[in-house]
């Protein structure tokens, strides 16, 4: 098993994925399990360094960042044993099928009928297959982070988003702007891709582009 990578990778990597961060770090740091302080500590040292530029809308990774970003995940990448990798990843793209379904079915009744979620009925029938999804996920998400200590705080974030779907919280299904289900589902994917040496490019090629 590899060492589990600094800090300062695991923010710089949430940072990338993201787009940009929030500039009070609250968010980044309830993501990787980490004091604010050291969060924001990891922002000002990334700005200092020039891998980083705060915004009014958060802190953005620029040209640099993006590099030591690169090097980051290929060197991960190179540390874990890239058979065991390869057989999660097909696992978790059978996963990823299923809830690109569930998603598509919590925002359209039909083809051409976007849901209203005025059918409690019908949202809960989604909600319970994400639930069940979610329930089949978590072995896998254990899995990566047991070949990649970086990855270890997506287990307790989906569950996160999980408990609060089934409390009544639907934003937590789909909703951009927090840790929802999906928006945690995409990040791990995207580091999926950079664990198994992949990129977004192969994925599109082989048909597994969302």
């Amino acid at each position: 098993m590899p060492e589990s990578p600094s800090n300062e990778f695991a923010v710089l990597r949430v940072v990338a994925v993201k787009g940009r961060a929030p500039a009070a770090a609250v968010a980044v740091a309830e993501c990787l399990g980490l004091s604010v302080e050291e969060v924001d500590q990891r922002f000002t040292d990334l700005v200092d360094r020039g891998l980083a530029k705060s915004t009014p809308g958060g802190l953005r990774v620029v040209g640099p960042g993006r590099e030591r970003v690169a090097e980051l995940v290929a060197a991960e990448s190179a540390q874990v044993d890239r058979a065991a990798v390869a057989a999660l990843y097909e696992r978790f793209c059978e996963l990823n099928d299923e809830l690109k379904e569930i998603v598509t079915a919590w925002q359209l009744t039909d083809a051409d009928t976007p849901n209203d979620h005025t059918d409690e009925a019908y949202d809960a029938a989604v909600v319970a297959r994400l639930s069940a999804l979610h329930d089949r996920a978590r072995p896998v998400v254990a899995a990566v982070a047991d070949l990649a200590p970086r990855l270890a705080p997506y287990s307790a974030r989906l569950d996160s988003a999980d408990r609060r779907i089934a409390a009544g919280d639907h934003s937590y299904v789909t909703k951009p702007i927090i840790d929802s289900y999906h928006t945690v589902w995409f990040e791990l994917h995207e580091d999926l891709i950079g664990l198994a040496g992949l990129t977004r490019a192969d994925e599109a090629a082989a048909g597994r582009g969302a």
